[in-house]
C-alpha cells in the first residue's frame, strides 16, 4: 500500500470516527478531528506529499491524545455496560487502525509515546 493510499484509507477512518463523535453529541474533540480530514482532503484534492500529510495528521492527532483530559479518555457511555462495551470496542480498534496507519508512515510517532 503506498502513501496516498494511506492517506485515503486515513481519511476513511476519521471520517468514520466523525460519525461516532457526532452521534455521541461531542462537540470539543470533533474541532481536531475537522481539522484533520480537511487537512487529508486538501492533500488528496492537491496532490500534496502524502507522506508529509500522514506526518502532519499524526502529529496533529497525538497532540490531541496528549496529557489528562485528552481525547484519549474520551469513551462511549451507555446505561447497559454490554452495550457500553460493544460501543466502546468500535472506537478503540478504529483508533487502533488510525494509529497503526500513522505509524506505518511515521515511526517518530511510536517513538515519542
Amino acid at each position: 500500500m503506498n502513501n496516498i493510499d494511506k492517506l485515503t484509507e486515513l481519511n476513511y477512518y476519521f471520517l468514520k470516527l466523525r460519525e461516532i463523535l457526532l452521534q455521541e453529541d461531542e462537540h470539543n474533540y470533533i474541532r481536531g478531528i475537522n481539522v484533520i480530514i480537511n487537512r487529508i482532503q486538501y492533500s488528496l484534492e492537491y496532490n500534496e506529499d502524502a507522506k508529509a500529510t500522514i506526518k502532519s495528521v499524526g502529529d496533529t492527532y497525538s497532540f490531541m491524545n496528549s496529557g489528562n483530559g485528552s481525547f484519549s479518555d474520551f469513551f462511549i457511555w451507555r446505561e447497559d455496560f454490554n452495550e457500553r462495551v460493544e460501543a466502546n470496542k468500535v472506537l478503540t480498534n478504529l483508533r487502533s487502525d488510525i494509529t497503526s496507519l500513522i505509524v506505518s508512515v511515521d515511526n517518530t510517532l511510536l517513538n515519542s509515546r
